[in-house]
């Protein structure tokens, strides 16, 4: 997490461009689903929100479920950035694995696709205990 966290304080407005990817994958959004999708606030969410339609990534769109309501949806400047962002990691994927063997990699991805099945079946286990209880 620590690393995860170095790359998201190199840009401030990194945690916002990371709705992009829910909003451009699961369709326009209300901003309460949104906040619920990526386990966050709400009023996080909406700060970044209008951080991201200031900067014309997302744009507000008119709920035809609820007049009163509107939705997110990414734009074209938006998918772009949703692109570029992707090329980003893919490079840096590719640079932090240059000097491994193609059979580490394939190791590596089994071991971590075994660790976050584990993971989410462990949180998901009635005899998890909350961190309060422990």
């Amino acid at each position: 997490m620590r690393v995860v966290h170095l790359y998201k304080a190199q840009s401030a407005t990194r945690s916002a461009h990371s709705l992009l990817f829910p909003v451009t994958h699961h369709g326009p959004l209300r901003t309460t689903a949104l906040a619920e999708l990526v386990h966050a606030d709400p009023s996080t969410t909406s700060r970044q929100v209008a951080e991201l339609v200031a900067e014309g990534l997302v744009e507000r769109q008119d709920d035809p479920a609820d007049r009163r309501a509107c939705l997110i949806a990414t734009t074209a400047a938006g998918r772009a950035a949703v692109s570029a962002l992707r090329a980003q990691r893919a490079r840096v994927f590719a640079e932090a694995l240059s000097d491994w063997a193609p059979e580490e990699i394939t190791s590596f991805t089994a071991d971590l696709r075994r660790f976050r099945e584990a993971l989410a079946a462990s949180a998901l286990s009635p005899s998890t205990t909350s961190p309060q209880e422990s």
